[in-house]
């Protein structure tokens, strides 16, 4: 993953904090091993379950990369879909 995807991540993880409080990064498979190779370790958990800038990291196979947001006023989920550069891991 490229220092433009891993900016993508971190980006989406902002702006899912206009809709409430992000709490899971969806990532597909390849996805989740890119990040987890070129994203700052500094910025991983060292325990299970794996949590990027505190998100818990969840797998899903079809995801096209998501951050999974609780929206406390609504009292519902939202979500916030990570825009990946152009031809970069985009599921």
């Amino acid at each position: 993953m490229s220092n433009d995807a891993v900016r993508a991540v971190n980006f989406a993880i902002l702006k899912a904090h206009r809709l409430g409080e992000p709490r899971v990064l969806e990532l597909s498979h390849d996805q989740f091993r890119h990040l987890r190779l070129t994203g700052d370790p500094a910025d991983w958990s060292l325990t299970r379950p794996f949590a990027y800038r505190g998100l818990r990291v969840a797998e899903a196979g079809a995801s096209k990369g998501r951050v999974l947001v609780w929206d406390r006023a609504r009292e519902a989920p939202m979500v916030q879909r990570i825009e990946w550069p152009v031809g970069l891991l985009q599921g």
